[in-house]
């Protein structure tokens, strides 16, 4: 049994071995983990810090993927437009053609046949989706806005109310995008409901109308609300333009913080790898150093004093 001076020395070495050993274990677990800080045991200090920087980390990776859905709708809206804008200038090509004096009754009934072709891809561009939903829908983005419609007075029947009142609003609560609906954009009236000059589907139908019926005083006036429409269309795409701006100016600010956070973040919880493995180093040597030093203490027994 070991007592006095020599159980106190005995106990000191062991708690040291042992305290050893398990900054040793820890380190070994920092490296092969890559993270410092894995608990709030490890760093009890810091552990408040890192939840808050870890919350702030998931906020901006949700806003930035919510940017990355609405950039793309933005895009697909301005493909549409850039695409309705090219079928408006077709149809004033062919009103051209089909007010011209030397038109037959048949050459205007086939420039017709070819504007209602126009028609119906214009209402095709008004029923534009972007992962299943219809992005010029609306609050009812669920279902399409308009069908083609040959006899009705626009040439075309409005499927729903299309009221718009979903917006992108950053986090800062500045609003950033709201799309249009295929009603003001395509189908733009006043407040009595009545088809404005640069409303696109009527004067597409107007257009067809007169040229069906030989008018050539209708074809003269439906080109003359395609040049409105063009304009109105034009200054739609540009607002989108300005959108599209701001999103990309938002997608900056928040690629930018996420780094800025992620980086934080690793400051306190990552590894410094290079200064771990040094760690390790004297730790394993001190712990060798230990044993080598406790190996060299005399161990006498009474009888070796006894002789």
């Amino acid at each position: 049994m070991i007592t006095g001076s020599a159980a106190i020395g005995a106990n000191w070495f062991l708690e040291g071995v042992s305290a050893l050993q398990k900054q040793q274990l820890q380190t070994e677990r920092q490296i092969s983990s890559g993270f410092r800080v894995q608990d709030a045991a490890d760093s009890p200090s810091q552990t408040t810090e890192l939840v808050g920087l870890v919350a702030q980390l998931s906020a901006n990776q949700s806003w930035q993927s919510n940017l990355g859905r609405v950039q793309a709708e933005a895009g697909s809206a301005d493909t549409a437009l850039s695409a309705g804008i090219s079928l408006i200038e077709s149809a004033r090509t062919l009103a051209l053609q089909g007010g011209d004096s030397t038109a037959t009754s048949a050459d205007r009934q086939n420039v017709a046949n070819q504007v209602q072709s126009i028609q119906e891809q214009l209402v095709s561009l008004a029923n534009t989706t972007t992962e299943g939903r219809y992005i010029f829908g609306g609050d009812q983005d669920h279902a399409s806005p308009y069908q083609f419609d040959s006899t009705a007075p626009a040439g075309v029947d409005k499927l729903t109310s299309q009221t718009a009142t979903r917006a992108i609003v950053d986090p800062s609560g500045q609003t950033v995008y709201q799309s249009g609906t295929a009603a003001d954009i395509f189908d733009h009236r006043d407040a009595g409901g009545n088809p404005l000059p640069d409303n696109a589907f009527a004067a597409l139908q107007n257009l067809r109308t007169a040229l069906v019926n030989n008018d050539p005083t209708g074809i003269s006036g439906a080109l003359t609300s395609l040049e409105g429409v063009s304009t109105w269309l034009n200054q739609q795409q540009a607002s989108y333009g300005v959108s599209a701006a701001r999103l990309a100016a938002a997608q900056t600010t928040v690629s930018a913080n996420i780094t800025n956070i992620q980086t934080q973040i690793s400051g306190i919880r990552d590894t410094n790898i290079v200064q771990a493995a040094t760690d390790l180093a004297q730790e394993t040597t001190a712990q060798t150093a230990a044993f080598s030093a406790q190996a060299e203490i005399p161990r006498k027994s009474l009888f070796d004093y006894l002789g």
